[in-house]
């Protein structure tokens, strides 16, 4: 397990991150959310190890992350830039190579087959390929990689549909095969509601959310039909919004109801349906 213990980070006097608790659990991918600047990619860098100036505590399995080179080689940080520009103009072969030797559990066979998979030519330098296929690169050394955690920041980024469609396939399979934890950090929010456990969301340098991704669609719900039939809905129910629609109403709420609820607002000809994580986010926050 890598837990988050009070942790807060300023950079300079702009704090970046507030009192941030969190418990990542072994055998669980989560989707970690949050607008431009919320502190996303500062948080994996703090779990990763990159940033150590902190304050607070980050611990896997009971051991301090910090500066513990046995902790932080079950951990990594798999980003669009992670290959250091020093090694760029090499092959994608020799890239590879390095990885075998800088991490204890990496992968050869798995890492091949990705490479077919992928369609990756190894011969090819680096630096000489495609924004898409620099970022397949990345990916396949997260998932070669045979670390306990992986996180994942933009993963997508660059990649045609195929490639995306892909990735998280192959990522669910060797997931259900290596029980690790996983962690995606992502701006395209409906292509991962399918593939996370969890749903975390910073808000205001703060977690506003970390729940269940069944236990959210379950509250996320869109109710649509006479708008005085929904008016008790409003004035009982945490609300996000209202819309009007002729003699029609869309009332969107993000709230518990119960079995019995439920059955009477459909006897009533009330429409329910989940309100997609994309849209329920951009409520949200």
């Amino acid at each position: 397990m890598l837990q988050v213990k009070n942790l807060n980070k300023s950079f300079w006097k702009t704090e970046v991150l507030h009192d941030v608790n969190i418990e990542f659990e072994e055998g669980k991918i989560y989707g970690l959310l949050g607008r431009n600047g919320a502190g996303k990619t500062t948080l994996m860098k703090i779990l990763s190890n990159y940033i150590v100036n902190f304050e607070g505590d980050v611990e896997l399995n009971g051991e301090e992350v910090k500066e513990n080179q046995k902790a932080t080689e079950e951990i990594l940080l798999v980003h669009k830039d992670m290959v250091p520009s020093a090694i760029a103009d090499e092959k994608v072969k020799t890239l590879f190579q390095y990885c075998s030797q800088l991490m204890p559990k990496w992968n050869r066979k798995l890492n091949e087959k990705l490479v077919d998979e992928f369609e990756i030519n190894i011969k090819a330098k680096y630096a000489k390929l495609s924004e898409g296929k620099k970022n397949l690169v990345t990916l396949i050394i997260g998932l070669s990689s045979g670390v306990t955690v992986k996180l994942f920041d933009e993963p997508t980024v660059g990649l045609d549909a195929n490639n995306r469609y892909k990735f998280y396939k192959k990522l669910l399979e060797l997931h259900e095969e290596q029980k690790d934890t996983v962690v995606i950090s992502s701006h395209i929010i409906d292509e991962i509601e399918n593939v996370i456990e969890d749903v975390i969301i910073i808000k205001d340098k703060t977690i506003l959310m970390n729940e269940e991704i069944a236990s959210v669609q379950e509250k996320a719900i869109a109710l649509i039909g006479e708008e005085s039939l929904l008016k008790e809905i409003q004035m009982s129910k945490n609300v996000l919004e209202v819309e009007k629609l002729g003699k029609l109403a869309k009332v969107s709420i993000y709230d518990s109801l119960s079995l019995e609820e439920r059955k009477k607002l459909t006897d009533q000809g009330i429409e329910l349906s989940i309100i997609p994580l994309q849209r329920l986010f951009v409520h949200l926050t």
